[in-house]
């Protein structure tokens, strides 16, 4: 559980405590992995959606705890909870920020200009607050929910390399073919060994 500290709301929030949102197993399957198309797609472009992908602070936590955005896309980041935040981005390649949101129902909007997996989010008052942000160039990514599981939706006939990305659990690669019109299942496993 983590220990929170040093903000009332956050306390009341969760006075039966908040669990790690870091291994979350359901079902034998690992819930936050994020699963995108490393390589594969060659020549294809795609330009960034309008709609921007949202990041909620509830409760002294960053929910969901792990997106998938495009390069270029929007990211929305709002602050639902009756105390201030920050959030602060800690790339390697793309440009660092850190904004103040001092009150309720304060929004930023933020994008990323080269792909990179992953981006970590903190704030820097809270300290259990973690997110991460997968920057893609392209809309083949997936968060695994609900006992592990994604779906790459409309992915071209191809030969691709998946990658699958977990905050403690690390990165598998797998090949995969793709013909037209067809579907295939993929599944990574990750082990407890690898966790620690």
């Amino acid at each position: 559980m983590v220990k929170l500290s040093g903000d009332p709301m956050c306390t009341r929030a969760h006075a039966s405590g908040l669990a790690f949102e870091n291994y979350m197993v359901k079902d034998g399957g690992l819930d936050n992995v994020f699963v995108y198309v490393k390589n594969g797609l060659g020549n294809y472009h795609f330009d960034a959606p309008a709609q921007a992908v949202k990041l909620d602070q509830q409760g002294c936590r960053y929910m969901p705890h792990v997106i998938g955005i495009q390069v270029g896309q929007p990211l929305e980041i709002a602050n639902s909870d009756d105390t201030m935040h920050n959030v602060h981005a800690m790339p390697e390649v793309n440009r660092e920020f850190n904004h103040g949101q001092h009150v309720k129902d304060m929004k930023n909007i933020a994008t990323f200009s080269t792909a990179e997996v992953m981006v970590p989010l903190k704030c820097d008052l809270h300290p259990w607050m973690k997110a991460y942000v997968g920057v893609v160039a392209h809309p083949y990514y997936a968060v695994t929910t609900d006992g592990g599981k994604f779906e790459l939706k409309s992915l071209p006939p191809g030969t691709y390399t998946l990658e699958a990305w977990h905050e403690k659990a690390g990165t598998q690669t797998q090949q995969v073919t793709i013909g037209p019109k067809e579907t295939r299942d993929v599944a990574f496993t990750f082990t407890s060994a690898a966790a620690n």
